[in-house]
């Protein structure tokens, strides 16, 4: 099942009383921790961790548990994680990695994913996934990491702990994070009135929609 069919369906099911905001932008909340891994002072890697929410999570894993013993095991998971992680390509990972103020190439960063699995955490499903940075981002200039959904049918948000690190970076880099401040009223209720079947949103509200991006800047000194 293609990435955005897998979304889909889940926010379509307030008729079954699953989602109770089903018909409005956002339909998926998920939290957010990402790493990324160095090599010296160069970015390699991007290894991400992200939770759904309950709703969510509870409609995606239905029918998995294969033998009936109430946990979802790694394995049960995998062919879930591995159709929607394979699928990810089609919206550039939900991540963006670039130089400040580099023009934008529309060429992606990543290769394809990698060590991808889904685990269980509480009542909601965690998926973990690696991405191979293949662009040469020079940290010196300071790197951005961004991750968003520019339709905003799926809100990406950094989590409260250990939201973004770093793994074998050297002394001299340092990262920060930077949250999005938030929708103001009017912006979120033209979004609310677009319905769940309807992933594309218009242009006019594509730059509050961006302004959604939850990022880490790094550089090294």
């Amino acid at each position: 099942m293609p990435f955005r069919l897998w979304f889909l369906p889940a926010a379509l099911v307030v008729s079954c009383g699953l989602y109770t905001t089903a018909q409005a932008h956002p339909h998926v909340w998920v939290s957010v921790q990402s790493e990324l891994v160095m090599d010296g002072q160069k970015i390699t890697a991007i290894n991400h961790r992200w939770t759904f929410d309950e709703a969510f999570s509870a409609f995606a894993s239905q029918g998995l548990d294969e033998n009936d013993d109430g946990v979802l095991s790694r394995e049960e998971l995998q062919p879930l994680a591995q159709v929607n992680v394979e699928s990810l390509s089609e919206y550039g990972y939900f991540s963006e990695l670039y130089q400040k103020g580099a023009p934008d190439t529309g060429e992606t960063a990543f290769g394809d994913p990698y060590d991808y699995w889904l685990s269980v955490s509480g009542d909601q499903l965690v998926l973990h996934f690696t991405l191979p940075v293949v662009a040469d981002v020079d940290t010196h200039q300071e790197a951005v990491l961004d991750v968003y959904d520019p339709s905003f049918f799926v809100d990406f948000t950094f989590a409260d702990k250990s939201p973004a690190k770093l793994l074998n970076a050297p002394a001299n880099c340092h990262a920060r994070v930077e949250r999005p401040k938030g929708l103001d009223d009017d912006v979120a209720s033209q979004l609310a009135a677009i319905p769940a079947d309807q992933r594309a949103i218009p242009s006019d509200l594509m730059q509050f929609t961006v302004a959604m991006a939850n990022q880490v800047y790094l550089k090294c000194d």
